[in-house]
């Protein structure tokens, strides 16, 4: 499986459409685990996906926070990259985020204008939040990634919103500085989407959720599935944040500069 491939896996997976299905590869409950790995990874598209996106973190007192703005994802030799990059509110325009995924590990960028400087993201600062809502780095490199060392389990058949699943554990590996002891997902059968992701420390509870509301995910043109809503559950913090999906354009033609270090504060 190449590098594109992996990054649809977990989150990217919630992110992007799927054209496929069970029905399609198997028996659903009886499927080993490169076959739930062969459905999820099929969600893939060819060269490049963009979609407008609202991120709402809500915090303690139930106060929402709101920034719109523009993921795209695009094919490359050695492996996928992703670009958010923020739209509104106005004085946050322009800050961005960047992920180039790499055969051995992943590097990420952020940009800040008000610092007008780009900033690596280091295994120091890993647990720092994504543009202030309740996605850390190491999260986002986590379920992006999905580094050679953290290979999936299939446990299983499972469920999860009233929905048949698989269910796969992902466990960090000791030197990859990863503050998870486990990593939990929950795959919905039907789309191949994984509609609940468990992040545990070292309790029996898992420290944040990220779920996938299955009335949510619409199938569009061509038989395409979209999780139109995400929501990411802080239980420590007592916040969660929702990444709500507006547009989906698959396969545009994209720069491959506009995925560089060097252009991340250039904006467009």
């Amino acid at each position: 499986m190449n590098c594109f491939a992996k990054i649809v896996l977990l989150l990217i997976a919630t992110w992007l459409p799927t054209t496929a299905s069970a029905d399609e590869v198997g028996d659903g409950a009886n499927l080993s685990l490169d076959e739930v790995l062969a459905c999820m990874s099929a969600n893939s598209p060819q060269e490049a996906l963009v979609q407008v996106v609202e991120l709402v973190t809500v915090d303690r007192t139930g106060s929402e926070r709101t920034q719109t703005g523009k993921l795209a994802v695009k094919r490359f030799p050695e492996g996928g990259r992703m670009l958010l990059r923020v739209e509104a509110p106005p004085d946050l325009r322009g800050t961005a985020f960047l992920l180039i995924q790499k055969e051995d590990r992943s590097d990420m960028f952020t940009y800040l204008p008000a610092l007008q400087k780009v900033r690596r993201i280091t295994s120091q600062t890993l647990r720092g939040r994504l543009l202030g809502t309740d996605f850390t780095y190491e999260e986002i490199e986590q379920m992006l990634a999905m580094s050679r060392a953290n290979h999936p389990v299939l446990e299983g058949p499972g469920s999860a919103a009233g929905r048949p699943t698989w269910t796969l554990r992902t466990t960090p590996s000791p030197d990859s500085g990863s503050s998870y002891s486990k990593i939990v997902t929950q795959v919905d059968q039907e789309t191949c989407i994984p509609i609940v992701i468990d992040f545990y420390e070292a309790g029996a509870e898992p420290a944040k959720t990220l779920t996938a509301d299955p009335d949510r995910i619409t199938q569009e043109v061509g038989g395409v599935h979209v999780a139109r809503l995400l929501e990411m559950e802080d239980r420590k913090r007592g916040t969660r944040s929702r990444i709500v999906t507006h547009s989906v354009e698959i396969d545009p033609e994209l720069r491959d500069r506009d995925f560089t270090q060097s252009r991340l504060a250039r904006g467009r």
